[in-house]
């Protein structure tokens, strides 16, 4: 749980930009560009999408291999720098190499010297994510200057369970890479209002609006306030989109529609002792 001093109101992003399959340095400059936008129109955080920096629609392991990165690589390096440079938190997406593994990974860079990595948990039977190795990495929540941002990408939005373990690690915000195909539009229209909603956090949803290898990508990059208010969305296409949010309306977990008579504690309501088959 984030513990320094957190801002109140402040302008996050989502950029929803164009991928260049294999094409890291091209990806990375798109990203680095868009930081610089970022920041231009104030906000303080700005999310990418899924496999951002090598594209997804890989068709083998190998093909996959030889564009993942490492977490020393100085394209990663750059970014950090750049970050550093706007003081911008900064999530982005990427196929990264270890120990002979490849892991569909998402990282987050925060000006303030904290970092967090997060490899993909629930792994679809598409693209990269065929031949990925699937991550063991408990959830992860990054200590930020925006307070506590929790790690989600793609498919383990339809999983309530990540949503809650991040919120209970102590997330205000969940920062979502994403590559949500049209034919799975439903999802981006749905899933992100009612992961926030239900644990009262800000969620910040990057999908991609361009094609790759014959695939549409379906854009509506959202940002979704902790009463599942849609406050931007962007059609199909790039798009920058900009919110400004007000941190001190996250976590409030107790929802008071008339005193005494009427309230939730949508944490302090659960009920574990009854949750076993969750973990079968």
């Amino acid at each position: 749980m984030s513990t320094g001093a957190v801002l109140k109101a402040v302008k996050v992003a989502v950029a929803q930009v164009p991928v260049a399959i294999n094409d890291v340095e091209a990806n990375l400059a798109t990203v680095l560009g868009t930081m610089r936008e970022a920041a231009r129109l104030g906000a303080r955080m700005v999310v990418f999408p899924e496999c951002a920096l090598t594209g997804y629609l890989q068709v083998s392991l190998e093909e996959c291999r030889s564009v993942a990165l490492s977490r020393k690589s100085p394209e990663l390096d750059k970014l950090r720098h750049r970050a550093r440079e706007l003081d911008l938190v900064t999530v982005v997406g990427y196929l990264e190499q270890e120990d002979g593994r490849v892991y569909n990974t998402a990282l987050l860079v925060d000006p303030g010297g904290n970092e967090g990595q997060y490899r993909k948990a629930h792994l679809p039977y598409l693209g990269a994510d065929r031949f990925v190795t699937p991550g063991s990495n408990e959830p992860v929540v990054v200590d930020t200057g925006l307070g506590g941002v929790g790690l989600s990408i793609c498919y383990d939005l339809r999983f309530p369970e990540w949503a809650r373990c991040l919120t209970l690690a102590g997330a205000s915000i969940i920062a979502h890479p994403t590559n949500w195909a049209v034919s799975a539009g439903y999802v981006a229209k749905i899933l992100p209002q009612a992961r926030a909603l239900e644990n009262s956090i800000f969620l910040l949803a990057a999908n991609r609006g361009d094609d790759e290898r014959g695939t549409e990508w379906f854009g509506g990059s959202s940002i979704v306030a902790p009463t599942g208010e849609v406050l931007a969305t962007a059609p199909r296409g790039n798009h920058l989109v900009v919110s400004e949010i007000d941190l001190s309306l996250a976590r409030r977990s107790k929802v008071i529609f008339e005193p005494e008579t009427f309230e939730l504690d949508l944490y302090g309501d659960r009920r574990p002792d009854l949750y076993g088959r969750i973990v079968q």
